[in-house]
């Protein structure tokens, strides 16, 4: 009997407890109990001519001309073929689509491309702006919107693969204040590995781009494929000397190679003579902030490729040729960091003096020059290869391109700094 009644005024407890708070929700008029799941829904948009609700993709569907369809990007992964994005900052999202097809109006050419609606004062959907791309593209490698350049707005990133051996193209377009998207960037690479938000050296949060760039030789090695030499970490910058661009991310290949680093050492302990294993982690630990490392393993480079050398001749060897110099000119930059200024020079001058070099390892060749000349306070000097760094950019790089910008922007940037220096010595 007891138990009965302890029984009941546990009901009546409930009770009491479900009406109380049935009375503070009335009361209050507030919603204090979290929204079920299935009331969180996608906006949805009114069609102002029939008064029926509509999601963005039939939108969208309705401006695909006849032998097009949606084109969903392979990268990154889960990626839509229509996005919602504010790009004017009046509260109202505006469709984003990305295409692919034949153009049924145009002799059935196979087409590829992006617009983006807009809605106008009636509320009436229209084409806002579009770019279509009749090359011979393979697929729609990637597809991003997001704030690159730090200015508040976001950009639009369209990656096109034209190709295995002919590679992927980058387009950043900017949504910033203008009447039409704008193209502020364009970059060849064979892959993008991510795009993320990084914290950079003042607690600023930086978008960086980690990806390899495209490059004939990386096909032309014994190794077909290779890539790993090729490998950036790039992020947007801006300076009143050179514009905006992508240029290096030094501050973040520090974390990024941790985990390559040891997986090289792994490698190499099991195969010690793969003198390319050898190049890529002296160049990991280079742009990780530790030349000493970098300078034993271009020890390693350098005694490997010399044993091969001496061997089968240099003719027989033109790969390991190649790496013994590209293994120096890093040895040279090195010794820059480590503050060794005129071993620096001393080691660059000998691979001018004794390789045949063309104009890409010129280029760095002269920079490492003027970092070492600089470095020694002969401002002269370091401008004279400053300079010259640039000038051989601009021979292998069309001026005004992501390229050229990417490989004269650290000599420019040196430039900058040393002409007070230069103005006071005259």
């Amino acid at each position: 009997m007891g138990e009965i009644r302890n029984y009941i005024k546990l009901i009546l407890i409930g009770v009491a407890i479900l009406v109380t708070v049935t009375m503070i929700i009335s009361a209050t008029g507030c919603d204090i109990l979290p929204p079920p799941a299935s009331a969180i829904k996608p906006p949805q948009y009114i069609n102002a001519s029939s008064g029926e609700v509509e999601d963005p993709k039939a939108i969208a569907r309705r401006f695909l001309t006849p032998g097009t369809y949606f084109s969903y990007p392979t990268h990154p992964r889960n990626a839509d073929a229509v996005w919602e994005v504010d790009i004017d900052g009046d509260g109202r999202a505006e469709l984003l689509t990305l295409y692919r097809g034949r153009d049924l109006k145009n002799n059935g050419v196979e087409v590829f491309g992006v617009f983006i609606l807009k809605q106008d004062e009636n509320h009436e959907w229209q084409i806002f702006w579009e770019q279509q791309y009749t090359a011979n593209i393979v697929a729609l490698d990637w597809a991003d919107v997001r704030d690159i350049t730090g200015d508040n707005y976001p950009e639009l990133l369209i990656g096109w693969n034209i190709g295995y051996r002919i590679g992927s193209n980058l387009d950043i377009y900017s949504l910033k204040e203008e009447d039409k998207p704008r193209l502020i960037s364009s970059i060849k690479y064979s892959e993008i590995v991510g795009i993320e938000d990084r914290r950079g050296i003042n607690n600023e949060i930086k978008p960086v781009l980690m990806m390899y760039l495209f490059d004939e030789e990386m096909y032309e090695s014994e190794n077909e494929g290779r890539k790993d030499e090729y490998f950036h970490i790039l992020q947007w910058d801006y300076k009143e000397w050179m514009g905006g661009g992508l240029v290096e991310a030094d501050d973040f290949y520090a974390s990024y190679y941790v985990n390559v680093i040891e997986d090289l050492k792994e490698s190499l302990e099991r195969y010690s003579n793969n003198y390319y294993q050898w190049y890529i982690l002296a160049l990991a630990q280079l742009r990780s902030g530790k030349p000493m490392d970098a300078l034993e393993s271009v020890g390693k480079v350098l005694e490997i490729t010399q044993r091969y050398i001496n061997r089968h001749g240099e003719r027989t060897v033109k790969e390991v040729f190649k790496y013994q110099k590209k293994a120096r000119i890093l040895k040279a930059a090195a010794y820059i960091k480590m503050g060794k200024y005129h071993e620096s020079i001393i080691e660059s001058n000998y691979v001018l003096g004794n390789y045949d070099i063309d104009d890409k390892e010129l280029a760095q060749i002269y920079l490492n020059l003027g970092y070492a000349y600089a470095g020694l306070k002969q401002y002269e000097m370091a401008g004279t290869y400053f300079n010259k760094s640039c000038e051989t950019a601009e021979t292998v790089y069309k001026e005004g391109t992501a390229l050229y910008l990417l490989n004269s922007y650290k000599a420019k940037k040196q430039l900058e700094y040393i002409k007070p220096f230069l103005t006071s010595s005259h």
